[in-house]
């Protein structure tokens, strides 16, 4: 199905893991690369979360088909971060309580992090 990806590191040219295989994913067609560079001035998104916002429709669109979310990376700040935006997205579109609708994505094996603090 359709993949989102959405990616953030300091500075593309010194912190950009895995850069030619998300690219390479990109050009074959099996997902969409969103990035976010917190150290990149005119970079149009400067964290994760950002870029998550600005695709919520196409966020919202997966997430009603049943699609799953992975966060990968600092639990510290950008974790909770991309959570907030989730349950903004969710409580922006039907009233709800988006953390309670995260806990369900959870308890579905929908929603799950690897993160370190």
């Amino acid at each position: 199905g359709p993949a989102e990806v959405f990616y953030g590191c300091r500075h593309p040219e010194h912190d950009w893991l895995y850069r030619a295989e998300l690219l390479g994913w990109q050009e074959a067609g099996i997902a969409r690369v969103h990035t976010a560079f917190s150290a990149l001035d005119g970079h149009p998104f400067t964290y994760v979360q950002d870029a998550v916002t600005a695709e919520a429709d196409r966020v919202w669109e997966l997430l009603e088909q049943g699609a799953h979310v992975y966060v990968c990376g600092d639990g510290l700040r950008m974790a909770p971060a991309v959570r907030r935006a989730l349950a903004a997205i969710h409580r922006d579109r039907t009233g709800g309580d988006g953390e309670a609708w995260l806990r369900g994505l959870e308890a579905q094996g929908r929603y799950q992090q690897d993160v370190f603090a």
